[in-house]
């Protein structure tokens, strides 16, 4: 019952913080401004991210408050509840300042960073990886933290990098979310993973949290996810793939994650791909994402959002059973 109160309570909060975050960035006038790239013609508020921000924490709080149960889960992961929690907030005020004045690229790296190493310090970390024919491959400390930051930039990136239509990153974030609390419990449920309660309560609330979300945010969007909410949603991920499944010493430990957010993945390797081969900065922006070829080729937002969620659950479902006959 907890981790159905985990999954409602954000959309709760969601619903009633998302009105007066709207009002807040309408008065600071932070808009996503049309543009040549835009497919919207018409200034939308910004900062959703602040609204799943405070919808997930809140949520969790609540939860700490009346379930002994979440409480006992949160105490065992304390460290870790506390460095989520600051690294999130960084992050959050990174998207924030970038939604407002963009930023170069090179300092919003630098902020994800900090967040990155704030996480680390309170014991976020990838300490070892399986490897095929190899049981175990153990990581010294400084590997551990190296790939740990490339771990979670390249989730907290990825979905920033698919934010091109209304409902889509939310979208398929609350979808992968979902899929992966669902892992993190059969990974208990089958004795690979102790302590999974709280990562998979926590995967449950950002997933709670993007459904509100999409109240306001699919087509036609009342409010952006902005890089606030993109670049959070992404973090949120990575630390759940990280807290979670990378716990694990089975093969499949590398592998889940990947294959339940293969789509923005997909996405990214070709446009790296493609900005090099165009030789344009890795990070310019351009109008070549899979989203923005359905559009020219005649397809309507929501169209594009429900085949990218249909894939997403799709692939989520995949990973699942991946999942359950790796323990058979």
């Amino acid at each position: 019952m907890i981790y159905l109160f985990a999954f409602i309570l954000p959309v709760f909060f969601l619903l009633i913080f998302e009105p007066y975050i709207i009002s807040f960035t309408e008065k600071r006038k932070v808009y996503d401004r049309p543009n040549r790239r835009k497919i919207h013609s018409r200034l939308v508020p910004l900062w959703g991210g602040l609204g799943i921000w405070f919808a997930v924490w809140v949520s969790f709080a609540a939860l700490w408050l009346f379930s002994s149960e979440v409480r006992n889960f949160a105490s065992a992961n304390f460290s870790a509840v506390k460095g989520i929690f600051l690294s999130s907030a960084i992050i959050l005020a990174t998207g924030m300042a970038d939604d407002r004045n963009p930023m170069s690229p090179t300092t919003k790296l630098a902020f994800q960073l900090v967040a990155v190493l704030i996480a680390l310090i309170y014991g976020v970390e990838i300490a070892g990886v399986s490897v095929p024919f190899v049981k175990y491959l153990s990581f010294s400390r400084l590997t551990a933290i190296l790939v740990t930051a490339v771990w979670l930039l390249a989730f907290t990136n990825i979905i920033n990098l698919i934010d091109g239509i209304d409902g889509l990153a939310s979208g398929v974030a609350g979808i992968s979310a979902i899929a992966f609390s669902v892992v993190v419990l059969l990974e208990q449920h089958f004795g690979a993973l102790t302590g999974g309660g709280f990562v998979a309560i926590f995967s449950l609330l950002a997933a709670g949290a993007c459904v509100g979300f999409l109240y306001f945010n699919f087509p036609p969007a009342g409010v952006f996810l902005g890089d606030s909410g993109s670049l959070l949603l992404g973090f949120f991920l990575g630390i759940i793939s990280i807290q979670g499944m990378l716990k694990l010493t089975a093969a499949i430990a590398l592998i889940i994650p990947v294959i339940v957010v293969a789509l923005p993945v997909l996405d990214v390797f070709f446009a790296i791909i493609r900005r090099k081969r165009a030789q344009v900065p890795i990070m310019e922006p351009d109008s070549d994402h899979i989203h923005h070829r359905l559009l020219k080729s005649g397809w309507t937002a929501r169209e594009i959002d429900l085949l990218m969620y249909n894939l997403t659950m799709f692939l989520s479902v995949v990973a699942i059973v991946i999942t359950v006959f790796s323990f058979k």
